[in-house]
């Protein structure tokens, strides 16, 4: 203690110049530009940079809700009644990025883009029949680009042109879209042309210098700074989806028993591919032997033959096998029934019942009937549940199942085509 009361002054002396020096460092490291040519944390940063295709794009410093068809505003640092203002042709949205999303009037939701690749709107955005895939707390969501008001987030700008030419040492990007002065004459000084001026009363325009007053309309109970304008119905003619689902439903199993022989049961084979061939329907299923399918069989010989348990194309196999007296509920009398125990390795192992009173048997096979409705077409098609990510090619045509949900029954497919650019995914839902 008594050192530290003698040296108290040189101690408070050398904290204090600690003190200056750390402060002196942290606002060197933060004053320093951002490499890229913005500035960090500033609401008008922005910098350039090049696309695969070479064209100069536009990044800004902060998230924000600009689309196509909406505008930017370069001011110049050196008088700030200098600007331009440049249409944008497109926008860019980041995969797996962040944003907020209005739809349909009142909707929102915000989460992130479950997109593959990066999305890029052009001014024609509303017309694609693309649907977003936002992933939000509450679960996944599907908003189609026709439904969408607005996207809030980070996004890339795309222009007609190259602007690289606004340094951004000498420009600065306005928070506000600068209004278009009057033409000059070159006399006026530029307090004169910096002067506010009244909006023209032949426009109807929401936008307002900073101490015009609006003009507030009433509509339908609602204030609006605009009138509404006569809804323009826009039609175009484009090709349909193409595809429909018809229905999700148990599929009958392949085999079913016609009767037995002795302690040995005989199934009869369904596959239409078995007529064709002119083979023998009817197959002996001896217990504990594995079947496969003969397809080099000629004709009149059973569809199935005996192979091992080390075979890899093997299909089914009866593992039990017996026969018991069941009453007839209609004559009221005793019949005999053959119930066989069966697993099927096609459809993973899992044994399940087959008896000689089923007319259809059912082994918890799904198929999905859909049919392919183009012009001067109306072919069906069938798959399994098991099928996502088979893709079907119809026409010039590729769908590509991308999801299959049997409890609300639907089925997320995405087509390609007919053109090379066309691409449109669809939920397609029973009738």
């Amino acid at each position: 203690m008594r050192i530290l009361k003698s040296h108290y002054d040189k101690i408070v002396l050398l904290l204090s110049v600690l003190a200056v020096i750390v402060s002196v460092l942290v606002g060197l490291l933060s004053g320093e530009e951002d490499e890229r040519g913005g500035w960090s944390g500033s609401d008008s940063a922005f910098y350039f940079d090049t696309d695969n295709a070479g064209n100069v794009t536009l990044e800004l410093g902060k998230e924000n809700g600009l689309m196509p068809d909406q505008s930017v505003t370069f001011v110049s640092k050196e008088d700030e009644s200098i600007s331009k203002t440049i249409p944008i042709k497109g926008i860019v949205l980041e995969r797996r990025g962040t944003y907020a999303l209005t739809y349909d009037g009142t909707k929102k939701i915000t989460g992130t883009l479950m997109i593959n690749d990066d999305l890029t709107l052009d001014r024609d955005w509303k017309k694609t029949r693309v649907e977003l895939a936002i992933q939000s707390d509450e679960g996944r969501a599907l908003v189609s680009l026709a439904q969408l008001d607005s996207i809030h987030g980070s996004r890339v700008l795309l222009f007609d042109s190259s602007i690289d030419e606004f340094d951004p040492d000498e420009w600065f990007l306005s928070l506000y879209q600068a209004l278009p002065l009057p033409p000059s004459d070159g006399n006026e000084t530029k307090a004169d042309r910096a002067r506010w001026t009244k909006p023209s009363d032949e426009t109807q325009d929401s936008i307002y210098d900073l101490f015009t007053p609006p003009v507030i309309y009433l509509v339908d109970g609602n204030l609006t700074t605009t009138l509404p304008e006569k809804e323009v119905v826009v039609t175009e003619k484009t090709e349909e989806f193409g595809l429909s689902l018809d229905a999700i439903d148990n599929k009958p199993y392949r085999f079913k028993m016609s009767g037995w022989i002795g302690k040995v049961p005989i199934f009869d084979d369904l596959d239409p591919l078995v007529s064709q061939r002119r083979q023998n329907k009817r197959n002996r299923m001896e217990i504990g032997i594995p079947y496969r399918e003969n397809l080099t069989g000629k004709p009149g010989t059973s569809s199935l033959i005996r192979t091992t348990e080390e075979d890899q194309s093997k299909l089914l196999q009866v593992t039990y096998f017996t026969i018991q007296q069941v009453r007839d509920e209609k004559s009221g009398g005793v019949r005999s029934v053959g119930r066989a125990m069966v697993k099927d390795f096609k459809m993973g192992g899992k044994t399940f019942e087959i008896n000689s009173m089923m007319d259809e048997v059912f082994a918890g096979e799904i198929e999905i009937k859909m049919t392919y409705r183009l012009e001067g077409a109306n072919e069906p098609t069938n798959l399994s549940d098991k099928d996502t990510g088979k893709v079907l090619e119809f026409n010039g045509r590729r769908y590509t199942i991308k999801e299959i949900n049997l409890d609300d029954k639907w089925v997320l497919v995405e087509k390609l085509g007919p053109g090379p650019s066309d691409k449109t995914t669809l939920r397609l839902s029973l009738p």
